[in-house]
């Protein structure tokens, strides 16, 4: 695993001041060197683009392409579409400091950098919250159909009464609703 992470250096030392472009294909491969991967299959490409100066490195991405993940509505396998553009900063310095995950700090003597854990991450927190199928050209829903209408059978109705809710509670907690009631 080592050896595949080492495919995501980026040595800057012998690099002269100015900008410099990585390009980098990310399939499923690249998930895969993660432990707990939140996915398992994306085809993303990743632009690098390195801006030296001497006491300063600025990386900017962009990267387009998908990752398969859950349709949050139907359950089935989705693409969702990732078009994004994210920046990182490495400062040098002898002396830990808290920054931000924007800001890397790196000792005056290192000469690489990976970025495969900073691809990774700003990958996963481009995702949009909800990934559902798109809708066709007449608007309508892409989902499985026959998966939306098992999970209908299973929805909680909105329209239940109180009563109803009530009277399916454990008489033991209705005991203890009591006391709380009387303390008011």
């Amino acid at each position: 695993m080592v050896d595949k992470l080492s495919e995501y250096n980026i040595e800057f030392k012998g690099l002269k001041d100015g900008i410099h472009s990585f390009d980098y294909v990310l399939g499923d491969d690249f998930l895969s060197l993660f432990e707990k991967a939140l996915y398992e299959k994306c085809d993303i490409k990743m632009h690098v683009s390195l801006e030296k100066k001497s006491d300063l490195l600025t990386f900017n991405y962009h990267f387009s392409g998908y990752i398969e993940s859950v349709c949050d509505k139907c359950l089935e396998k989705v693409n969702v579409p990732i078009d994004e553009k994210a920046q990182t900063f490495v400062k040098f310095s002898d002396e830990p400091e808290d920054l931000t995950d924007e800001i890397l700090v790196l000792p005056h003597e290192a000469h690489e950098v990976n970025v495969a854990k900073i691809f990774y991450d700003i990958i996963i927190t481009s995702l949009p919250i909800r990934h559902l199928h798109p809708e066709d050209a007449d608007g309508e829903s892409t989902c499985d159909a026959e998966m939306i209408n098992t999970l209908s059978d299973y929805l909680v109705q909105q329209g239940e009464s109180e009563e109803n809710q009530e009277s399916n509670i454990d008489p033991r907690w209705e005991e203890l609703k009591k006391l709380i009631d009387n303390n008011k």
